[in-house]
Order: structure tokens, then C-alpha cells, then sequence
């Protein structure tokens, strides 16, 4: 179920932003390069935190529980997920002909990258709710939290793609940064009890 979910909703935002790319072979492999990347990207974003949380004398479990030092790992994960992401979509977006559309390309690597991600978190969800942890709905709110994970990334990847199309990467590429920033921000502040559950599911949807 994890999957398929997970699958629906990166095919839903890349045929948003998409649109005549659909059919083309390309554009679907921008789609998988994208899913393949968050591995790569996963694999050096807990040591690259940790390395840094060591330089500065951090607790590595500051990154949650502190606004300061989470706002500096938030700020790594997304620095290193938009670069690998817009490191993807060039070379696709090259394959796809002059015709193909930067923002597009770069929302479906987004998307595919947001799906492995949703998966991952709805996967442990239905994993709670068959071992019966958690309260009854404990599945609503990481289906309808990680449709938002997937639009964000497929958002911020196609901002990055425009702008390094457009002769404007630094521009582009640092507000996708920012914008991946505060998405991971606002997850630190529900852990910190900043406001309540539902309203962290609005936030991040919206």
C-alpha cells in the first residue's frame, strides 16, 4: 500500500508540472534517476550532520531537539538533496530535446525523489498501525503530511532546474534551498511542541 500511495502521488505532481512531457521516454527516467538519487543523498546527509555537529561540540541529538542547531541541519539536508537532485535533472533534461521544459524535468526528479521518501514514512506508519501503536488515525496524517513531502520537492526541484536553465542557478538553486529549509524547520518545531499536530499537517501541505 506504501508503495503504490507513495507512487500515485510522485506521478501526480510530475503530471501536474509536466504536462506534454508525459508520454516522452525521458521524462520518466528523470522520474527514476530522481527515486534512485534520495538513496545517494540519504547515505551522506547523516554523516555530513554529524561531522559538523562534531567541528562545533554538538550533541548530535541537538539537530532535534534545538532550534538553532535542527535550523543548521535542516540546512544541510537541503543543501545536499537540491544539489544531487539538480545534478540528476540536467543531464535528463539535455535527453528530452530542445522542447522540454526545465521546470518540468526538474519536478519529476523532485517527485521521485519525495516518493522513496513518502514511502519510507508511510511504510513505518502501516507498520505501527498493524502492530496496533499509536493512536487508531495514526495513518491519515503521514498520508495526507507526505503528499505535501513530494509537491515540496517537486516544487523546489523545478525551481532549481528553471534557474540553472535560465542564467540564474545561484538565485534559483539558493531559494530551493531555503524553501527545503523551511519545510524541515516547520517538523522541528511540531517536535518541539510548537503548535499541535493538525496544524503541522496544514503547514506542510500548504
Amino acid at each position: 500500500m506504501a508503495i503504490a500511495v507513495a507512487l500515485c502521488y510522485g506521478l501526480a505532481v510530475a503530471a501536474v508540472v509536466g504536462r506534454g512531457h508525459l508520454r516522452k521516454p525521458w521524462f520518466f527516467v528523470a522520474f527514476v534517476v530522481g527515486a534512485i538519487v534520495f538513496w545517494v543523498a540519504a547515505l551522506l546527509v547523516d554523516p555530513i550532520q554529524a561531522l559538523v555537529a562534531y567541528l562545533f561540540g554538538w550533541d548530535i541529538g541537538a539537530y532535534s531537539t534545538s532550534i538553532g542547531v535542527g535550523l543548521v541541519g535542516a540546512l544541510i539536508a537541503a543543501t545536499i538533496n537540491e544539489i544531487f537532485k539538480l545534478a540528476v535533472t540536467l543531464p535528463t533534461l539535455s535527453r528530452g530535446g530542445e522542447e522540454a521544459d526545465a521546470a518540468a524535468f526538474g519536478a519529476a526528479v523532485g517527485a521521485g525523489f519525495g516518493a522513496v521518501g513518502a514511502f519510507q514514512v508511510m511504510g513505518l506508519a502501516l507498520v505501527a498501525r498493524t502492530l496496533h501503536m499509536g493512536a487508531p488515525d495514526n495513518l491519515v496524517t503521514p498520508l495526507v503530511q507526505q503528499f505535501g513531502f513530494v509537491a515540496a520537492n517537486g516544487a523546489s526541484t523545478a525551481l532549481a532546474a528553471y534557474g540553472a536553465t535560465h542564467g540564474r542557478l545561484g538565485a534559483y538553486l539558493g531559494a530551493a534551498v531555503l524553501y527545503q529549509t523551511v519545510y524541515s524547520v516547520l517538523g522541528l518545531l511540531f517536535a518541539l511542541e510548537v503548535y499541535t499536530l493538525p496544524v503541522w499537517t496544514m503547514l506542510v501541505v500548504a
